[in-house]
C-alpha cells in the first residue's frame, strides 16, 4: 500500500473524548477499498458505518464510498478555490484522498476525522504536512501572532507533561516573542510524543502556509520532519489500532 494513496478515520469517543483510529480508506486505480481497524475494537461505544456493518468485511466500490464523498466540498461551489488554496494543495491535480487527508474532512454532525498516517522511509527519514489545533480556543494574542508568521519560520513542539486532559499532548510554540500557537492532532499526537522521546533533535517544525483569511482549524499549516531510529521504526510497523481487523 502507497500511504499516498491511503487515509486513515480517527473517531473520538464521546464519554472519554479519546480518539480512536478506526478504518483505512485506500484509491486503487479503478476503485476504492475500505477495512476497518483493531481500534474500532478498543471502545464499546464505536457505531459502525452505514452500509459497513461487519468489522471484520472488506468493503469495495469503483466510486468513493458516501462517507467520504459527502466530506468533500463540491468543486462548483464559489469558494472551493480558496479552499484548495487554504489546504496548500493544486486545485487542479488534488486527488479526493489529499484533500480528505489535508483537510480532515470533518462535519459538525459526527466525530470523525480523516488523517494520513505520517509516512517514514526505510532509512527513518520523513516529511509530513499538518493543521495546528486548538487555535479557536487561544488568546487574541496566540492569533495575532500567527497573523506575524511567515513560510518558513521554525516553530517548536514541546510535551505539554502536566496536561491533565491529554498525557499524550504536544504544544506548538512559536519564538521571539514566544507564544503558544496550537496543538499536534490529538489522533497523532501519540506518535510525535514517540518521535520526540526517541530523536527528539532531529525533529523539526516550520510554517507551510499561514491563511488569514481561513477558518481557525485552518489557518496555521505546518510542515514536521525528521528521522527516526530503527527501534521506533519497528514500533511503528506494530501498532495495534493502525493493524486491519481482516
Amino acid at each position: 500500500m502507497n500511504r499516498n494513496d491511503s487515509v486513515y478515520v480517527a473517531w473520538q469517543a464521546p464519554d472519554t473524548h479519546d480518539w480512536h483510529v478506526v478504518g483505512n480508506l485506500q484509491a486503487r486505480k479503478t476503485e476504492y477499498v475500505f477495512n476497518y481497524t483493531k481500534g474500532a475494537l478498543t471502545s464499546p461505544k464505536f457505531t459502525k458505518f452505514s452500509g459497513m456493518n461487519d468489522v471484520a468485511e472488506t468493503y469495495v466500490s469503483e466510486e468513493l464510498f458516501p462517507l467520504f464523498k459527502n466530506r468533500l466540498l463540491s468543486p462548483r461551489r464559489p469558494e472551493y478555490p480558496k479552499f484548495i488554496s487554504w489546504l496548500g494543495l493544486d486545485g487542479a491535480n488534488a486527488e479526493p484522498i489529499e484533500i480528505l487527508a489535508r483537510s480532515g474532512g470533518m462535519r459538525s454532525t459526527d466525530q470523525l476525522q480523516m488523517f494520513k498516517r505520517i509516512e517514514i522511509g526505510a532509512t527513518g527519514e520523513f516529511e509530513h504536512f499538518f493543521f495546528a489545533h486548538g487555535l479557536g480556543y487561544m488568546p487574541a494574542s496566540a492569533n495575532e501572532r500567527v497573523s506575524d508568521l511567515k513560510s518558513g519560520d521554525c516553530l517548536r513542539l514541546c510535551l505539554d507533561i502536566q496536561n491533565s486532559y491529554d498525557n499524550a499532548a504536544v504544544l506548538i510554540r512559536a519564538d521571539s516573542p514566544s507564544e503558544i500557537v496550537g496543538y499536534c492532532p490529538r489522533y497523532f499526537a501519540r506518535e510525535i510524543k514517540s518521535m520526540l522521546l526517541d530523536e527528539g533533535s532531529t525533529i523539526k517544525l516550520s510554517v507551510e502556509r499561514i491563511s488569514d483569511d481561513a477558518p481557525h482549524n485552518y489557518r496555521l499549516l505546518c510542515k514536521v520532519s525528521g528521522k527516526v531510529s530503527s527501534s521506533y521504526l519497528d514500533h511503528m510497523r506494530i501498532l495495534e489500532e493502525f493493524q486491519p481487523v481482516v
